[in-house]
């Protein structure tokens, strides 16, 4: 079963990380230092998607993205969750 999931999902994570790249190699650009935290917004957003899948890795990403506002307080953030279900920090 789930090896069916990831074949039948792995087209749908490869746009998803296509998005990200073109967002970094073409629209990024003219946007200048924006993000508010380490590692970046998009960073952040390929990592948690590799390492979690498009759904819940897409659901991290976009809570990270409305999170990175200037009203926000910045820092280190890293899409690694430990089994409990709470962030901890990636050594």
């Amino acid at each position: 079963m789930f090896k069916f999931y990831y074949i039948v999902t792995y087209p749908i994570t490869l746009l998803f990380l296509f998005c990200i790249f073109l967002y970094r190699k073409v629209l990024r650009f003219g946007h200048g230092k924006s993000c508010h935290y380490t590692p970046t917004c998009s960073h952040y957003a390929w990592d948690s998607i590799v390492e979690f899948g498009w759904l819940f890795g897409g659901f991290l990403a976009l809570k990270r993205i409305l999170r990175c506002t200037p009203n926000h307080k910045a820092g280190v953030d890293y899409p690694k969750l430990n089994l409990l279900g709470n962030y901890k920090w990636k050594c």
